[in-house]
């Protein structure tokens, strides 16, 4: 009477969904960012530009995000990652003639970095250039939405920019690379 026994069907199912599982979290993509390497050589005491450097993807969190900016205190060899520790640590300052607002930004900036302020109206109106801006200080270290910066803009756009600020029409422009 051994045909009789039942078969263990619902073992064989739990023990694929658990392999088809498995092998789905070992082919999903992770999150990935893009991290600043050094593409030459860099002596100690150069001073940091873009085309020092060249942007690979690593995943997120394994390195924290630094700005390309600033004066290095120990040498880079080609291929080694740019981190807050080889840089000299000095602020960036407000420019001069500039002033400094708190605004909500996007989340993730550093500061340094380059953004420009898009300052909406009542109507369309073409002729409305972008503001240029520098952050900084951002006021949260976290990778939330809706945090605020403090960034630098012209005095003679501080008006305009707070109206905007105010009246919920003003856009935060991140360049790609930031």
């Amino acid at each position: 009477m051994m045909w009789f026994a039942p078969r263990p069907y619902l073992k064989w199912a739990g023990a694929a969904a658990i392999v088809g599982m498995s092998w789905l979290i070992q082919v999903m993509p992770s999150p990935v960012t893009l991290h600043p390497f050094a593409s030459v050589d860099i002596p100690e005491g150069a001073e940091l530009s873009e085309d020092l450097f060249e942007y690979r993807e690593i995943p997120e969190g394994l390195l924290p995000a630094v700005a390309v900016r600033g004066v290095l205190v120990v040498p880079l060899s080609r291929g080694d990652p740019l981190t807050s520790a080889v840089l000299d640590g000095t602020e960036t300052a407000v420019p001069d003639g500039w002033w400094a607002v708190e605004l909500e930004t996007p989340p993730g900036l550093l500061p340094g970095a380059h953004v420009l302020l898009v300052a909406g109206g009542d109507g369309l109106s073409p002729t409305t250039e972008p503001i240029p801006g520098v952050v900084i200080r951002p006021m949260a270290e976290g990778q939330e939405p809706g945090e605020r910066a403090l960034i630098a803009i012209p005095a003679e756009q501080l008006a305009r920019v707070s109206a905007a600020s105010a009246y919920g029409t003003l856009t935060v422009a991140v360049a790609p690379g930031r």
